[in-house]
């Protein structure tokens, strides 16, 4: 991929990141039942939005910062022994830059917990003692992990994923790589899983080439409804494939990747301590039923089904389904897991009554809700993510960012760029340039560096 058509791909990815976040925003922590009512509805850009600082980006911001602190030398040295990240060097920028009142749940803990004392490495453990003291993150399989992973996707884009020239694995090990260092610097398990796999699926959407594309695509099953002197009449047409032509992205092709990665997320848990395969695979219990629902029935009208069973005894398959059982299971695990630190598990079951809206489960499965039903749409995919609901800005701009990395800058809707006006309301103390494209710039500066010094 030229240079030009690189910087295309990381422009749109920080574009639909920041429109994806503004439109999420309004509607934050808000059910799905209360989003898919309100007046005006969010069909698009309303009254409701407003562009305004958003916590979810700054720490992205911060790692820039972090990396363009580091000599060449320096940055050499660091990528070689895998401590780019390492915590004390990148919490220290943590500390420098952050404002307080932008940090909250995991984030504010492991913030909290530095300033208190505790090493960067154990800022984000569930428990951990320090001096005498008990400290601990309650939040530490929440989203905030999962919020700020496109960043690395972009740094460390999976070359070859669409030609098969190398192992899944070996293309996206250094983005899991660093992105892991990240993470751990607040969360832990299924939080980790989280930011692996949207800078996973951001590394492989930048390899997407979206002007010579072609996919066998399915379409949804049909009726045809008529009428005449003898009544009304309905006709019934099953799906189809059919290969097409266009310009762009469609479900199909998300899918397939989606499913790619999450056999590489179980394959890199053999070669690192921090997660396991049964984190990945509760992570994918909320996600592969959304990819069921989509195959079995590619049409957006029954998007419905994943909230909605169609009978009594089927409610525990769908999402709010699964959520309710996944809360009864934390509360199990709080009561072995903090049994002699009551204390920390006052915290835990205190954080369950707003956890749906900020944890990583369910709001992955909005993210892919998004992306699969907006069907290579940018407002669609943005839109139905924020109507999932819970942490809508997080989710919105997850999936804004991932489906920008596939379609690029050019690809986006004027629309969209319009009312952000190309701009990023930074929440930091050191940066003042609202410029989104000025934002990609930094990035691809140092996404060539990572490949310099790679080889």
């Amino acid at each position: 991929m030229k240079e030009a058509e690189l910087f295309d791909k990381i422009y749109g990815a920080w574009t639909g990141k920041v429109a994806g976040g503004t439109f999420g925003m309004p509607v934050e922590g808000k059910r799905r039942d209360v989003i898919l009512t309100m007046h005006p509805p969010l069909s698009g850009w309303s009254k409701h939005h407003r562009q305004g600082i958003n916590d979810d980006e700054q720490y992205e911001l911060i790692s820039i910062l972090a990396l363009e602190a580091l000599s060449d030398d320096d940055f050499a040295n660091r990528l070689k022994a895998g401590t780019i990240f390492e915590p004390n060097y990148l919490g220290s920028f943590w500390l420098k830059h952050l404002l307080p009142q932008y940090v909250f749940t995991a984030e504010k803990c492991a913030y909290d917990n530095a300033k208190a004392g505790v090493p960067w490495e154990h800022a984000g453990d569930y428990v951990y003692e320090h001096e005498g003291k008990i400290f601990g993150n309650e939040y530490a399989d929440w989203i905030g992990a999962q919020m700020k992973g496109e960043l690395y996707g972009m740094l460390l884009p999976a070359w070859g994923w669409y030609e098969k020239a190398k192992d899944d694995l070996e293309l996206l090990k250094p983005c899991l790589d660093i992105s892991l260092q990240d993470a751990l610097i607040a969360h832990r398990e299924v939080g980790i899983v989280g930011e692996l796999f949207v800078s996973a699926l951001v590394s492989v959407a930048i390899t997407h080439n979206p002007f010579v594309y072609k996919e066998e695509v399915n379409f949804p099953k049909s009726e045809v409804h008529t009428w005449d002197l003898g009544g009304a009449h309905t006709d019934k047409f099953d799906g189809f494939k059919q290969q097409i032509d266009q310009t762009g992205i469609c479900s199909e092709t998300i899918i397939s990747d989606i499913k790619r990665i999450r056999a590489v997320l179980l394959e890199y848990t053999s070669l690192i301590e921090s997660i396991t395969t049964e984190d990945v695979e509760l992570y994918f219990s909320f996600i592969d039923p959304v990819l069921d629902a989509y195959i079995n029935n590619p049409d957006s009208r029954d998007m419905g089904t994943l909230w909605a069973a169609t009978n009594k005894k089927d409610w525990q398959k769908t999402l709010d389904g699964r959520w309710w059982l996944f809360e009864q299971s934390v509360a199990t695990d709080a009561i072995s897991r903090f049994k002699d630190f009551p204390s920390i598990f006052e915290r835990r079951i205190k954080s369950f009554g707003k956890s749906k809206g900020v944890h990583t489960l369910y709001n992955n499965a909005a993210i892919v809700v998004g992306l699969l039903y907006g069907d290579g749409d940018f407002i669609q995919t943005v839109r139905i993510s924020t109507e999932c609901g819970a942490d809508t800005d997080c989710n919105a701009g997850n999936a804004g960012s991932i489906i920008g990395a596939y379609l690029g800058q050019k690809l986006i809707p004027s629309y969209v760029k319009r009312f952000i006006r190309g701009e990023i309301i930074p929440g930091l103390k050191e940066w003042d340039n609202k410029s989104v494209c000025n934002l990609a710039e930094r990035t691809l500066a140092q996404t060539k560096r990572f490949e310099k010094f790679s080889n």
